[in-house]
């Protein structure tokens, strides 16, 4: 698959503009199916499928979008559910569970209050909130979703980082590194690559050019020395079924 000349790579940095002008009104509700899997050494490993089904709903008043995630991933089951205004994609809300562990959030205009749990123990979360912050997998896909990919196109945000030592906010940078045609199970497709790199993660995402639906992604995981790669098998999107080819 030949790929475009990309410009720069983009910068751990947070000097650029926060846009991330989201226009919530382009997205629709729709269903998609992922197959999650690891890559260590060209050998790929099938570690579950999930599903991804965004909804629109009125959350306290509000209109709003729910972007619900389940499936097995690994020896787990996970399920996420994240709430969103309909029209910035602000977050609201947040449950996410997988296996043992629990995450529980509420997002107001300037903070964010939750808990998590593990057989660990019990972690309060509080932390400050942006109009740029991006949660998890399904805030990151609708966002891209919603904004006005091109060449060149680089923006910045803050994203959510949960692991066994607690969350935390970090600042990250999304770009438009080049353009590529891929084949997936879902169809072939021509795509935007988007990289989004932070202190503690980094992923890369093939981006449909119309539907800007994400049909692939990568991100690597340097404690496993592989990478976990999400693929597109199957989608009801309008917009991704009229861009097959």
């Amino acid at each position: 698959m030949a790929q475009t000349a990309a410009p720069a790579p983009a910068t751990h940095s947070d000097t650029l503009t926060h846009r991330l002008a989201a226009e919530g009104a382009r997205l629709q509700p729709a269903q998609f199916t992922y197959r999650l899997s690891l890559t260590h050494d060209s050998v790929s490993s099938p570690i579950g499928d999930q599903h991804f089904v965004v909804t629109v709903i009125d959350y306290a008043g509000t209109p709003a979008l729910m972007l619900t995630r389940e499936g097995m991933q690994g020896v787990s089951f996970a399920t996420d559910s994240l709430v969103v205004r309909r029209d910035d994609l602000r977050p609201l809300h947040w449950i996410s569970i997988h296996g043992a562990a629990r995450v529980a959030a509420e997002f107001t205009h300037d903070s964010v209050f939750g808990a998590m749990t593990s057989p660990l123990g019990k972690q309060n979360i509080v932390l400050p909130s942006r109009g740029d912050l991006l949660v998890n997998t399904m805030a990151v896909d609708e966002m891209l979703a919603s904004l006005p990919l091109a060449a060149a196109w680089r923006d910045s945000a803050s994203l959510i980082v949960v692991d066994g030592g607690g969350a935390v906010v970090t600042p990250a940078t999304l770009a438009v590194e080049g353009e590529e045609h891929v084949s997936v199970p879902a169809g072939e497709f021509d795509c935007w690559i988007i990289s989004i790199e932070a202190e503690r993660a980094s992923e890369r995402l093939w981006v449909t050019k119309q539907g800007q639906v994400v049909v692939r992604a990568e991100q690597p995981l340097p404690d496993l020395g592989s990478t976990l790669v999400r693929t597109l098998i199957m989608t009801d999107n309008p917009a991704l079924q009229s861009a097959e080819r």
